[in-house]
């Protein structure tokens, strides 16, 4: 699950005053509390990555194109890219295509993409806390749905056993992404073809 969420410059230091901070160190009860806040007073989109996609390609790759998706869909609501003086993004690898896309689609302010940036930024908090809100709302549904137990993380002893219980069933859930390190040595387990990177001979070809 990945977010944006904008904010008029005027309205930022609300963000502070009502508590917005990382996602990870607020329990659920608190964010859904400023989720319910942070969608009256800015725009937002998420948009969610399947475990197939994750198990075909490499994850900062797909987390980079949801990125732009996310930010195209902001300056629509917004009504243009020059509505936007700055954006903050939390660094998830190197961007290679996000900042040609983001001028495609002309925008030309400031671009800062910085590790931890969701504990530097209150914005990107905030985006952080919608995007949690949402990944535990769709979790109440597979529970419901499937059983899932536990938070879904893999450092979670009761997610990973949870998903061998599954499969010790003979069962493979699309929710469950079999690339997963922690499956490494099962049957279910899907290794990843690295894709070679394109060097300036292939478009000469």
């Amino acid at each position: 699950m990945i977010a944006a969420f904008a904010i008029e410059d005027s309205k930022e230091s609300l963000l502070k005053k009502m508590g917005v901070r990382d996602s990870k160190e607020l329990r659920r009860g608190q964010r859904e509390e400023l989720y319910s806040e942070l969608i009256k007073i800015g725009v937002f989109a998420v948009l969610p990555i399947s475990p197939k996609e994750i198990d075909s390609e490499n994850i900062n790759s797909l987390e980079e194109r949801r990125a732009g998706d996310l930010l195209k869909i902001i300056f629509n609501r917004l009504k243009g890219p020059r509505a936007v003086k700055a954006i903050y993004i939390d660094k998830f690898g190197e961007l290679r295509e996000l900042p040609r896309r983001l001028r495609d689609l002309g925008y030309r302010g400031n671009l800062v993409v910085e590790p931890k940036a969701d504990s530097k930024y209150a914005v990107v908090s905030a985006a952080s806390i919608i995007a949690k809100v949402i990944r535990d709302r769709r979790l109440d549904v597979l529970r419901l749905m499937y059983g899932v137990r536990g938070s879904g993380y893999p450092a979670d002893p009761e997610t990973v056993s949870w998903v061998m219980e599954v499969l010790n069933k003979g069962l493979r859930l699309p929710i469950i992404r079999y690339s997963w390190s922690t499956l490494e040595g099962t049957e279910a387990f899907v290794k990843k073809v690295k894709r070679p990177r394109k060097t300036l001979e292939d478009f000469m070809v």
